[in-house]
């Protein structure tokens, strides 16, 4: 196990999972307010906008946990260099 590298990378890996995340949710998110029928939200109106942006704001943070699962699998396969 590399516990080097998971030390120095992890941040960098959450972060990038969570950014990403919020990315591609905003952006389905938005996609659903402009078409007719929504697809993954319902259209944004006063009663459900909180519930919709903490949806936006979990599924980042799981993501984000995701890709901290993924840089702990890597540290478990990778050898460190001597």
């Amino acid at each position: 196990m590399n516990i080097k590298f998971l030390k120095s990378n992890w941040q960098k890996y959450y972060k990038r999972g969570f950014v990403t995340g919020l990315m591609i949710l905003c952006f389905l998110c938005f996609m659903d307010q402009i078409l007719k029928t929504p697809f993954f939200f319902s259209k944004l109106n006063s009663d459900n906008f909180l519930l919709t942006i903490s949806f936006i704001f979990f599924g980042s943070v799981f993501c984000g946990i995701i890709s901290f699962i993924f840089l702990i699998l890597l540290s478990i396969l990778t050898v460190p260099k001597k």
